[in-house]
């Protein structure tokens, strides 16, 4: 199984302080907003947070309400059947292609059937092409 769909993640940058990353997940959590996929990083004094939730608007209104910056950038939320070789299987396509990826994480669970990737490629939908024309339907 091989399925994607477009959606956006939230981006923010803040200052790398012990807490940061504990702090931002707390706000975004507190009503009740899923995290479905996140990233985090640091680089000097900055830091790097990127979310997708299972309510985006709601998360943002939230964060700008304590005062963050939140930016939004498009997506794709990639979920295979986690089994050797399936991620390679799109990567394979992608680079056969032509497709430059930017961007990619994510993480499953060993025992899970479903694995969750977030990917963003310089072009979102030529990834969104190929994923429906050539692996969703294999």
């Amino acid at each position: 199984m091989i399925k994607a769909v477009l959606d956006r993640q939230l981006m923010i940058s803040v200052d790398n302080d012990v807490g940061m990353l504990a702090a931002v997940t707390s706000v975004i959590t507190s009503t009740g907003i899923n995290l479905l996929a996140n990233c985090a990083y640091a680089i000097g004094d900055n830091a790097a947070f990127m979310f997708v939730t299972d309510d985006n608007n709601a998360a943002k209104k939230l964060l700008e309400s304590h005062n963050v910056n939140v930016q939004e950038e498009e997506v794709i939320l990639l979920s295979i059947d986690n089994k050797p070789g399936v991620l390679r299987a799109v990567t394979d396509k992608m680079a056969e292609a032509g497709i430059d990826l930017t961007l990619m994480y994510g993480s499953v669970d060993p025992s899970a059937e479903v694995a969750r990737i977030i990917l963003i490629a310089k072009n979102n939908l030529d990834v969104m092409m190929l994923i429906k024309t050539e692996l969703e339907r294999s």
